[in-house]
């Protein structure tokens, strides 16, 4: 298993952003085109079948990459990599605890006008792609962690 987190952390990474790029190109540019009031009732409906897959996603990526920082200890080049990786997840994750998850159930619930709805949904779209570029971060620093440690040498 030791040998499989590695790869687990880098495809969970990579997997993570061709998620948020089909939220944010895909939902996100759809929901913009919607009336607020009827964005909000699609996404009652559509949030909790994105929620599923993208932590699916996501939970195997952040553990497979908190347990390559703790296994690269004596690394301290590659170590160094895999902590910025960890960092930009965690600041993709925290974005999202901070901002979207909130918003989101707002969204559900249906509790904003439709003004609001749309200002907020413009702000939820940015902060989409901030945390995006967060998330391709760690997964550039994860491959070069993975290229710069010892791992290549053991296949």
């Amino acid at each position: 298993m030791k040998k499989a987190l590695p790869y687990i952390a880098i495809i969970g990474t990579a997997a993570f952003i061709g998620n948020l790029l089909v939220i944010g190109l895909g939902f996100g540019m759809y929901w913009q085109t919607l009336e607020p009031m009827e964005f909000m009732r699609q996404f009652g409906v559509q949030f909790p079948l994105l929620l599923a897959p993208t932590m699916g996603i996501l939970l195997p990526a952040i553990i497979a990459t908190v347990a390559m920082v703790v296994n690269t200890k004596g690394q301290p080049a590659v170590r160094k990599n895999w902590v910025i990786a960890l960092v930009g997840l965690m600041i993709a994750c925290t974005i999202t605890s901070v901002y979207h998850l909130p918003t989101n159930f707002g969204f559900m619930d249906m509790k904003y006008p439709a003004e609001v709805a749309a200002s907020k949904l413009n702000l939820w779209l940015v902060l989409h792609w901030v945390r995006a570029v967060f998330v391709v971060v760690a997964a550039i620093f994860s491959v070069k962690a993975f290229k710069n440690s010892n791992l290549l040498n053991n296949y």
